[in-house]
């Protein structure tokens, strides 16, 4: 009935749309909808904000800033950006910078750091905008050599690094490839160019003529912010967030509040404002990510999309971080702005209603059987093993991420793990059919033939969101003598730094580093491995391919993952 009276809802206000002037009343009714699951006591917060011709139709408050304290959730609360969901701030002080003569787009970054290798002479700073540098990411790099990005990296480390790398990751100027460190740079330019701290060059320039007072580039991690509000992930049980990284390509966090940010919209909406000018100049040479394609979704964290003729705008993360929303040809904006992931999935489902022709899905997963069923042990087996994502939408490059789950027989049940060592049970309602009771997650089995692979698809309740997932059929004979070879040590010029990989007692390749806990590689084809790494936020997997000499000798290995075109070691005695 809820689902029903949501669909009539949402139906309701999009008769409302044909008008010039959005309805208050309607709108509010839609917010508290689509918003119910914030407004009680025991939930991170929102605040809600809808605007028309620079003017505010209406704003909601929802949920707590502060669950251990009891403190609400209000426009007023400071939130701390999370990375890249800060860029559109960092960018427009840039064309700022531009508009003011201390740089211009075309500069060549080695004109500031001469020490850069030769190859990238010609890398500018839209370069850097754009992601089409070349130059290494620094999690990608540091993370073979640290444990996680917890650890402290500061500006001297990753410009030597840089000075030391002795290719490009992509052609410059041409290539993608997604690379914190291209904004560390920008940072490192743009401090240059203004001779003061990026943190006071945006307060002066950019956050205090708008007058967005609460507003500040958050250098100190651990400064104590009067009304703070803390970040939690959203789920059950509810947990407080915490983001360590502190990094060059890290350090451009931005703390707002949702009053702030209707003074930031304003200021877009308004074409002879700085902010307007700055972004006309952003895109003016600005590349859409490539590889999210059809979406025109641009590094400095704005994504568009079209309806019918309708061209709308998320503003936010390079990923689907969006936090605020814009319709530019009816001067529509949204911001859903809170201390927890959940508020991004609900802004989004508010702006999307506001789109003309828009109808709601509460599609169901297909034909799932309502009763639980019972299964024996050898009609279990024949679900468990590896699953690959086979539908992976990525931002990073042309490389897909690595993402796969387990699925294994324990005792009379199966369990699905979404880390190495995270799972959850799923129970039995028919051949095929699973369902995490917990989660309310559905799963459904196909197999076209008993000699293909399994197919698998994961779908939320509400049919939100799908995975498709294909099992891995081994069918490389993996033995310990196979093994062996990969043996031996190995060394990266270019960190200065050494694998060595040996054999355990059951014969897998374990990798063992100076700075690192050991990591398993595990077989992924011909003569190629993955292994674990881990950012302190996610979890995420490199590919080892190994190469041979003219006498089929193992001499080294390279490399890759979504954020890593190549990176070489050569094996020594």
């Amino acid at each position: 009935m809820k689902h029903l009276i949501t669909i009539i809802v949402f139906n309701f206000i999009n008769l409302q749309l044909a008008a010039q002037t959005i309805d208050k009343i309607q709108v509010e009714k839609l917010i508290d909808t689509i918003f119910k699951s914030f407004d009680n006591p025991r939930s991170p917060g929102a605040a809600v904000t809808v605007l028309q011709n620079g003017k505010v139709i209406t704003k909601k408050n929802y949920g707590m800033a502060n669950l251990e304290h009891s403190i609400p959730f209000t426009h007023q609360s400071p939130v701390r950006l999370i990375y890249s969901m800060g860029r559109e701030f960092m960018c427009a002080g840039l064309s700022v910078m531009e508009s003011e003569g201390l740089l211009r787009f075309d500069d060549k970054v080695r004109s500031y750091f001469p020490k850069l290798p030769e190859w990238s002479k010609d890398v500018t700073i839209q370069d850097l905008l754009n992601h089409r540098s070349g130059f290494d990411d620094e999690w990608s790099l540091l993370l073979l050599m640290h444990a996680e990005m917890r650890n402290r990296v500061d500006k001297e480390q990753l410009l030597t690094l840089l000075y030391n790398q002795p290719k490009p990751q992509v052609e410059p100027g041409k290539g993608y490839m997604y690379c914190n460190t291209d904004f560390a740079l920008l940072r490192f330019v743009m401090e240059i160019a203004s001779k003061q701290s990026l943190p006071d060059y945006l307060k002066k320039r950019l956050f205090a003529p708008l007058g967005m007072s609460s507003t500040f580039m958050n250098d100190d991690i651990e400064a104590v912010i009067p009304g703070f509000a803390e970040s939690y992930y959203g789920g059950n049980p509810i947990r407080k967030a915490r983001f360590y990284k502190t990094s060059p390509g890290g350090n451009y966090r931005i703390v707002t509040t949702a009053e702030d940010l209707e003074k930031w919209l304003i200021a877009i909406d308004d074409s002879s404002s700085v902010v307007a000018k700055a972004f006309v100049r952003l895109y003016q040479d600005a590349k859409p990510i490539p590889v999210m394609y059809p979406e025109r979704h641009y590094v400095f964290g704005h994504e568009w999309r079209s309806r019918d003729t309708t061209a709308y705008v998320y503003h936010g993360g390079v990923s689907e971080s969006f936090f605020m929303f814009r319709i530019p040809s009816r001067r529509i904006a949204v911001i859903g702005f809170g201390n927890s992931g959940n508020s991004i999935g609900a802004t989004m489902q508010l702006a999307d209603s506001l789109l003309p022709g828009k109808r709601v899905s509460m599609a169901r997963f297909p034909v799932f059987p309502t009763e639980q069923a019972t299964l024996k042990k050898d009609e279990l087996a024949k679900y468990a093993g590896r699953y690959f994502e086979q539908n992976i939408k990525g931002y990073n490059s042309h490389i897909k991420s690595l993402s796969f789950y387990d699925i294994k027989q324990e005792g009379d049940s199966l369990n699905f793990y979404y880390t190495s060592n995270a799972s959850f049970p799923i129970t039995a309602f028919g051949n095929g059919f699973f369902k995490s009771m917990e989660f309310s997650t559905l799963l459904k089995f196909t197999q076209s033939h008993p000699d293909s692979a399994m197919n698998l698809l994961i779908s939320s309740f509400d049919g939100s969101e799908k995975k498709m997932l294909q099992r891995e059929e081994t069918k490389l004979k993996v033995t310990k003598a196979y093994l062996q070879q990969f043996t031996g040590r190995f060394y990266s010029p270019h960190l200065d730094y050494y694998f060595r990989i040996v054999q355990n007692q059951e014969g897998q390749l374990i990798i063992k580093r100076p700075t690192l806990s050991d990591k398993t590689m595990e077989p992924y084809g011909e003569n190629r491995f993955f292994f674990e790494g881990d950012t302190g936020a996610y979890n995420f997997y490199t590919v080892a391919t190994f190469t041979k000499n003219k006498k089929g000798e193992v001499d080294g290995f390279n490399l890759q993952d979504s954020r890593m075109m190549h990176h070489r070691f050569n094996k020594v005695k």
